[in-house]
């Protein structure tokens, strides 16, 4: 398929934590590489705003930057930009009449206002992404706000006109049912995050002795709330407080924001816990977020807040205001907590209640990740924005998990190849969860308990191959494990199924055979099996411990059992290529794990 984005001025290329360039940068750049991962042809359109770049800028295959010529080559304020926008739709008409894209994705209110006017002519679909709504902004900045006046108006316009309306987060969605969308035409698809850069593993900045670590990412803006935050701050002692965004540090003190939050900090006296560090590269961000202790974001309003997302992906609570996209993306007293916006007594309540409990911070870092790696991975958010994109040109449309199974197109070899190894990358960041399945299995195994295992088709033969290496051997000699796969006893199966119906098959066996403390593994590409459902939900009713490995998320499996890994790709039998691996991984890490706690082979099976 052939996507056109448009981010007027939200380019993939612009350096993050400036006052125009924040969550919506990050959104287009990583979706946009994700949708070319899948073989798409994607063009970003966004303004050229410096006379050194060149027209084109190729970031990888299938993924180019197009820097259309729409006033001065220079950056301008993006609540200036609006009286450029007749001469950017003009540029874009002018490439779309002569290599016509199937789709164009709009992003940001101008964007839709220039890629409308070019798109409609030629009878091309648009879909529209707000990222922020005006009637937003106006309600929570008042005169603050420096939208153009025409904003409100041009936005309902868009909200008529688009063919489909994408919704970062379910706050927005009522904010467009109120402005009059057609509800058939809304869809909610959050931001994603990259799963191979934000990880719990790894370097971590380095931090003064003695104090505990407060981090925001981002603009520095005064509706960002940064400001209630260093307010809070004078009630949390042996606390400092880090802020990433904003300019390059040595020009932190022409930057207004900064030199505001510099004055703030002075006047609450706790300038010297105050530690702005200017704008912070991608690549060192990952770093940072995994040094804080808790990342605070406050903001008055957010359409989404991606920064909540990579701290839960590295492992770290999020304090975050009870607002727009947050309200999803943070779950309270899950992942994190909740506090209003705009009032500093009860965050430094929350803050200081968190600083207190370390062993709840872990917790909610490890719920972060789980949270993060099940449903926001780009791949997936790429997968249901191309379920939006496939009617609208013209393609068949499909859910993901059945577009990605059996009756996919046929590929060669070749593609089959290269299709597992862009997989396998996926997998990576499911090892440390895999590794610890295994250390928690070989310690139930040993002390009495027992693994079943379930699973329909092709994840039959895998739940039978994982049950044969435990009860047998993977690599090194131990003791047997108990390990039953519920399919191997075909009398009972076939007498369940006749006698109660299909669904019933492996639910009741799990009645029969499973013991609280007992562990359940159901295998899944689909997640939507109603057999394995049931059995899961038996297992849990029983007090089992239930996992799952499964294709991609969110599906109903990942949703029921206690901890999932979900893998993507773009064939069934990639994902089920993908199980097997873990499978591997899963009966390496219980066989190091058995032979660690002295669990060698009895003497009576080496006579």
């Amino acid at each position: 398929m052939r996507i056109a984005m448009v981010s007027e001025h939200a380019s993939p290329l612009a350096a993050l934590g400036s006052v125009d360039a924040g969550g919506q940068n990050v959104h287009v750049a990583a979706l946009s590489a994700a949708l070319a991962r899948r073989g798409h042809d994607v063009v970003v359109h966004s303004r050229r705003d410096s006379p050194e770049l060149p027209r084109r800028v190729r970031l990888g295959p299938g993924l180019e930057v197009d820097h259309v010529e729409a006033g001065p080559p220079q950056e301008i304020p993006k609540d200036g930009l609006l009286t450029f926008m007749d001469a950017f739709a003009d540029d874009l008409a002018r490439q779309w009449a002569a290599d016509r894209p199937d789709v164009v994705h709009a992003h940001f209110w101008m964007s839709a206002h220039a890629a409308l006017a070019a798109a409609r002519p030629l009878g091309i679909p648009v879909v529209q992404t707000f990222h922020a709504l005006g009637v937003v902004k106006r309600r929570y900045q008042g005169d603050k706000d420096t939208s153009p006046p025409e904003r409100l108006g041009i936005e309902q316009d868009i909200v008529r006109r688009a063919d489909r309306l994408v919704c970062t987060c379910t706050d927005e969605a009522f904010e467009l049912v109120r402005l009059g969308a057609d509800r058939s035409r809304l869809v909610v698809i959050p931001c994603g995050v990259d799963l191979e850069r934000f990880m719990p593993d790894g370097p971590r900045n380095p931090r003064r002795n003695g104090r505990s670590r407060l981090l925001c990412v981002g603009r520095l803006v005064e509706r960002k709330g940064i400001g209630n935050v260093i307010t809070a701050l004078r009630e949390l002692p042996a606390t400092e407080f880090v802020i990433a965004g904003g300019s390059e540090h040595d020009r932190l003190e022409s930057d207004p924001d900064a030199r505001r939050l510099v004055e703030l900090a002075r006047r609450e006296g706790v300038a010297d816990r105050v530690d702005l560090r200017g704008r912070v590269s991608r690549d060192e961000l990952p770093a940072l977020l995994r040094s804080a202790d808790i990342l605070v974001t406050v903001p008055w309003y957010e359409p989404f807040g991606i920064t909540a997302l990579e701290a839960m992906a590295c492992g770290v609570p999020v304090v975050a205001s009870a607002v727009g996209g947050l309200i999803d993306s943070v779950v309270n007293e899950v992942t994190g907590l909740h506090v209003p916006p705009r009032d500093p007594e009860r965050l430094a309540d929350a803050l200081q209640t968190l600083l207190a409990a370390p062993r709840r911070r872990a917790q909610m870092g490890r719920a972060g990740v789980r949270r993060a790696r099940q449903l926001y991975d780009w791949n997936r958010i790429a997968a249901s924005t191309l379920d939006v994109y496939r009617p609208l040109a013209g393609a068949e449309s499909t859910p993901a998990w059945r577009r990605s199974a059996r009756f996919a197109r046929r590929s060669g070899p070749t593609d089959h190849i290269a299709e597992l190894v862009a997989a396998l990358a996926r997998l990576r960041p499911e090892l440390e969860r895999a590794q610890g399945w295994g250390d928690q299995l070989a310690e139930r195994l040993l002390a009495g308990g027992r693994l079943l295992v379930v699973g329909n088709g092709g994840s039959a033969a895998q739940a039978q191959h994982l049950t044969a290496e435990l009860v047998g051997r993977f690599e090194d000699e131990r003791q047997p494990l108990s390990a039953i796969c519920l399919h191997g006893d075909t009398s009972s199966l076939t007498a369940i199924c006749n006698d109660y119906g299909a669904e019933e098959a492996f639910a009741r066996q799990v009645r029969a055979h499973g013991r609280a403390g007992d562990v359940l593994l159901a295998l899944s590409t689909s997640g939507r099996s109603a057999n394995v459902l049931a059995a899961v939900e038996a297992a849990r009713n029983l007090g089992m411990t239930t996992w799952t490995l499964s294709g991609a998320a969110p599906n109903p499996l990942a949703d029921r059992c206690d901890e999932a890994i979900c893998l993507d790709a773009a064939r069934c039998a990639t994902v089920q290529e993908l199980h097997l691996v873990a499978v591997h991984v899963l009966c390496g890490a219980v066989d190091r794990a058995a032979v660690g706690h002295g669990a060698l082979v009895g003497a009576e099976s080496m006579s």
